[in-house]
C-alpha cells in the first residue's frame, strides 16, 4: 500500500490566506462560518469553490481540503 505524500498543510493554507491555523482548523469543522471576505482567498489558494467554503455540506469541506492536501503534485 503506498502513502500518498502531502504538498501542503492546513497551516500553510491558513498562513498563505491571513488567519490563524486555529481560525482555519475551527472552519474547516463547522464551529465557525467562513467570513464572507474570506472565502474567495481560499478558494484561490486552494481551488474550492467559494460557496463551498460559506455553506458547506456536513463533512464536505473537511474531505476536499483533505483531497487537496494530499493531492498528487504535477512537476
Amino acid at each position: 500500500m503506498t502513502t500518498k505524500k502531502k504538498h501542503t498543510t492546513q497551516k500553510a493554507i491558513a498562513a498563505q490566506v491571513g488567519i490563524g491555523p486555529d481560525f482555519f482548523s475551527h472552519i474547516i469543522w463547522g464551529r465557525k462560518p467562513c467570513p464572507r471576505n474570506l472565502a474567495p482567498k481560499l478558494e484561490a489558494a486552494t481551488g474550492i469553490e467559494r460557496n463551498v467554503w460559506m455553506w458547506p455540506e456536513p463533512d464536505e469541506l473537511r474531505v476536499k481540503v483533505h483531497e487537496f492536501i494530499y493531492s498528487e503534485q504535477s512537476d
